[in-house]
């Protein structure tokens, strides 16, 4: 970059797996160029930053970009989630969206590309080697991707105070000497979770860790959501069954009680009422693992922790030396309120089906792309905001519901929306036969269930006020 004016048809701000997919989808159906600008030293967004053990949450064709399948539909073999299909590391994810910009965009021709480099308020790309600044134009629209950016643990700001005591960023637990004996991970999400698995796979005696939970949370069963052909009985009656379940719920609490005896969603400690979900899976062999740990602390966020004690919201809790404390608290994907998506000269990328980010931002690059008239885009895609607590996620699911409605009125939309890649229980279900009898019950099981289901979600959201 050298200070001159920076100009395409489309700006994208933000290289993360939502810039990407949006992208991508906007290059193949048409012919606009696009400008890519990352304050990351490559693109990838926040898994350039993630801790060395991470790994997808759902199979790896479930994420990436439309045009570049991510990974294979091979199966685990051994572990805690034998025979599920493949999940895709970190690091694996970083190569792949490397092999998607140099193999995949930048041949075309109509995207340019420039990492290191901040955008700011004012219509500028900043270097962030040279300091040098150079003017940007959009001749269509800026696009930001980083409305919805998750906030990751080795770069997010902690939230309490540290004195006298050892704490660590869960990224640097895979450093650690073996001088340490005893680990205290504090959060209650996936990162904390994963932490807890590694130490337990790697020889930590369960009685050695403390976890200190601020909120128990609700988790999706990672075997039923698995979509492909293979996976397809289970899955879909996975989906029928959480139908039926929204469909005859008395009340939010009741839905989800529901939902864990029909072996759909768990909990981590079954005597404790999860206020959180944000929509992560488990298996059962991690279930089985979690709930060997004995120590768990429930007595809400962190404040503070000394060397003797550690101070909480609702509470002290005693310590000594010997403790590492392993930091999990970053948030993952922050709440943000819903904006307008589309507007006279700006995109803001947000999710439009629920839990599925980069599906999300493919349709709104397609719909970019194929659709005149930011009012109609606008009504085919109302934003929606990512999940803190279990009444979400059931505004999330009318949410949803209501969104793919509006996309059956459009015949193309609709059309490429059921060929995605990316929603493989869409593409998964167009596919079947229809001389096959058992398949076509469970999809009329689902179709049958759903209506009901968007009726009582709605009045179970207006009653909990």
């Amino acid at each position: 970059m050298d200070g001159r004016v920076i100009e395409a048809d489309y700006v994208v701000v933000g290289a993360g797996a939502a810039g990407m997919a949006f992208t991508d989808t906007l290059l193949h159906h048409g012919t606009s160029t696009i400008a890519i600008i990352d304050a990351g030293p490559g693109p990838g967004g926040h898994w350039n930053y993630s801790y060395p053990f991470v790994k997808l949450h759902l199979p790896s064709h479930h994420y990436g970009v439309e045009s570049r399948v991510l990974g294979d539909s091979s199966l685990i073999r051994g572990g805690l989630n034998d025979g599920l299909l493949s999940m895709a590391s970190g690091a694996g994810i970083v190569s792949y969206y490397h092999e998607v910009m140099e193999h995949v965009f930048l041949p075309t021709t109509r995207v340019s590309y420039f990492p290191m480099t901040r955008f700011d308020r004012h219509g500028h790309a900043i270097s962030l080697v040279t300091g040098r600044r150079s003017p940007v134009k959009a001749r269509k629209k800026f696009v930001d991707a980083t409305y919805a950016a998750v906030e990751v643990p080795s770069v997010h700001s902690r939230k309490f105070q540290i004195q006298g005591a050892r704490c660590i960023p869960v990224n640097d637990l895979t450093r650690v000497s073996g001088e340490t004996r005893r680990y205290c991970i504090i959060g209650g999400g996936k990162t904390a979770v994963d932490a807890c698995l590694w130490l337990l796979q790697n020889g930590a005696d369960a009685d050695c860790i403390r976890w200190i939970v601020p909120r128990d949370a609700w988790w999706i069963d990672r075997s039923k959501v698995q979509f492909t052909s293979d996976f397809f009985e289970t899955s879909f009656t996975f989906v029928a069954d959480q139908m039926e379940a929204i469909g005859g719920a008395e009340s939010i609490g009741d839905l989800f009680l529901q939902f864990e005896q029909r072996g759909l969603w768990h909990r981590i400690d079954r005597s404790i009422t999860p206020t959180m979900f944000h929509g992560a899976t488990i298996s059962e062999g991690e279930l089985a693992q979690l709930r060997s740990i004995k120590d768990v602390v429930r007595k809400g966020h962190v404040l503070a922790i000394y060397r003797d004690r550690i101070v909480l919201e609702q509470g002290n809790v005693a310590a000594d030396d010997d403790w590492l404390y392993v930091d999990c608290t970053a948030a993952g994907i922050p709440p943000r309120e819903p904006k307008v998506i589309f507007e006279p000269e700006k995109i803001t990328l947000q999710w439009v089906k629920w839990g599925r980010p980069v599906l999300s931002a493919a349709i709104l690059g397609y719909v970019e792309a194929t659709i005149d008239g930011d009012d109609l885009k606008n009504e085919l895609c109302q934003p929606i905001s990512p999940p803190r607590t279990p009444a979400d996620w059931v505004g999330m699911f009318i949410a949803t519901a209501r969104n793919e409605k509006r996309w059956s009125s459009q015949h193309g939309l609709a059309k490429w929306v059921r060929s995605l890649r990316l929603d493989m229980g869409a593409k998964t279900a167009s596919e079947v036969s229809p001389d096959d009898a058992g398949r076509v019950a469970i999809l009329q099981r689902v179709r049958r269930a759903h209506q009901t289901a968007v009726v009582n979600a709605t009045r179970l959201v207006a009653e909990a006020g």
